[in-house]
């Protein structure tokens, strides 16, 4: 008897935690973003120079924000990172007035280089003003979000 009410109570327990919750409903779901990532471009290894010009800076570095058509992407240009990618998974959130982009798996080609990344987001984001990004295996830099395009040369 004692076996039975036991499976018993451990099969209403498995019904309980697999049952519909709705707390995590369609609010959520309606709030994920859609971004993809590109990189375009393979620049001379500028790397030390960016950094050493950053350093003394108290301007955040910028981030460009174009939009094409209604499509709107962002550009973060000449950053020193891997030269492609595979299977990309990112968190995408967005708090107040930054949209936040923490790249967390990847398979990344062997090779690296210096490139614009590029970032299609989606209409409703285009009015922020800072964009956080943590590249694979990186820390998060924030930029200042500025309209397209980016100076020539830059």
């Amino acid at each position: 008897m004692k076996r039975i009410f036991a499976c018993a109570a451990a099969l209403s327990l498995a019904l309980v935690a697999c049952g519909d919750d709705s707390s995590s409903g369609p609010s959520e779901q309606s709030s994920a973003r859609e971004v993809s990532m590109s990189f375009k471009g393979c620049y001379e290894n500028l790397s030390k120079k960016v950094s050493l010009l950053k350093e003394g800076s108290e301007d955040l570095p910028l981030a460009y924000l174009y939009n094409e058509n209604g499509q709107y992407r962002l550009m973060i240009p000449k950053m020193d990172d891997y030269c492609g990618f595979d299977k990309v998974m990112m968190d995408v959130e967005r708090s107040g007035d930054t949209l936040r982009i923490d790249v967390t798996a990847m398979i990344p080609t062997a090779c690296k280089c210096v490139s614009d990344h590029w970032f299609d987001i989606e209409a409703r984001d285009a009015d922020i003003k800072y964009f956080a990004h943590a590249p694979y295996n990186k820390k998060e830099t924030v930029y200042e979000v500025v309209p397209g395009p980016a100076p020539e040369g830059l």
